[in-house]
Order: C-alpha cells, then sequence, then structure tokens
C-alpha cells in the first residue's frame, strides 16, 4: 500500500491505496470541486454540512448507476443467452459442414475410382470386339470352304409344309 496526501475542501488527508497517485488525487479533487460547488449554491451551509451533502450526492449516483446497471443486465441476459445459443448452433453447422465435406471428399474419390473402372472396362470390351469379328469371319470362311469343297447344305423340313 501506498501513502497519498490530498487536499478535499482544504482539508489535508493522508490515504492510503494500491492506485496511482494521479489516480487518487483527481478523486481528491474532483470531490473538493463538489463541495465547493455545493457551498456555493448554498452560502449558509458550513463546510461540513457542503460535505455530508455532497457524499449524499454521490451515494445518490452510485446507487443510480447501480440500478442502471442492473437494467441493462436484465436486457443483456437474454441476449447472451441467445448468442450462446447461436454459438452452440455455429459449432454444430460447423462439424457438419466437416462432417459433408468429408463425405464429399469420399464421393468425389469413389467417383474417379468408378470412371477409372469404365474406362478399364471399355479397354477391355474392345478387345474382345475385335475377337468376335475374327471369329465371325472365320466362321463365313469355313462355311465359304465347305461350299467350295462340294458342300451341298441339305434341305430343312417344315412342319407346316405341304407333304
Amino acid at each position: 500500500m501506498n501513502r497519498h496526501t490530498v487536499f478535499v475542501a482544504g482539508k489535508r488527508f493522508v490515504l492510503l491505496s494500491d492506485d496511482k497517485e494521479e489516480y487518487i488525487q483527481n478523486l481528491a479533487n474532483e470531490v473538493s470541486e463538489a463541495i465547493n460547488r455545493i457551498g456555493a449554491e448554498n452560502p449558509t451551509l458550513d463546510r461540513r454540512s457542503s460535505a455530508l451533502l455532497c457524499a449524499l450526492d454521490y451515494a445518490d449516483d452510485r446507487e443510480k448507476e447501480k440500478l442502471r446497471i442492473k437494467s441493462l443486465s436484465d436486457k443483456a441476459q437474454p441476449l447472451i443467452a441467445q448468442a450462446d445459443k447461436q454459438s452452440k448452433q455455429i459449432r454444430e453447422l460447423k462439424d457438419l459442414l466437416a462432417k459433408k465435406d468429408e463425405e464429399i471428399k469420399k464421393l468425389t474419390e469413389l467417383n474417379e475410382k468408378l470412371k477409372k473402372d469404365v474406362e478399364d472396362a471399355k479397354k477391355v470390351q474392345s478387345v474382345p470386339q475385335k475377337t468376335e469379328v475374327k471369329n465371325e469371319q472365320k466362321t463365313k470362311n469355313n462355311f465359304n470352304d465347305k461350299k467350295q469343297k462340294g458342300y451341298k447344305p441339305t434341305r430343312q423340313y417344315s412342319l407346316f409344309e405341304n407333304e
């Protein structure tokens, strides 16, 4: 604790405080000015009565400030509750967004894999088609070979033909 010497309404006081000297001096000057103002407005009052009226004035201001602070605090409570609720919703939405981003990433990877599989399947399909064409050509060639060698196709009979 520090010792501070101040003058209030012409009287010397020694105060003990952890606050800075400048702050204490400003308070003493403010109180001294308030006492002098009350004394000037009411010349019949002595210094002691002026000091008491000044103390009552400060006490009144203090109580009014307490009520104002309480009123503001009461008004702020619903807003604080709403802000807390919205903060919780924001956290939940961020979590959901992160999950959806992960899901999109997995689906994109799956899509790329499927595209690759389709391309691979197209490559595999294109090879057998060429082989089938060659087989068809061989079959035609074999049929033509048989024709050339004197092969005669036999007649097929139908059940619906007249005999």
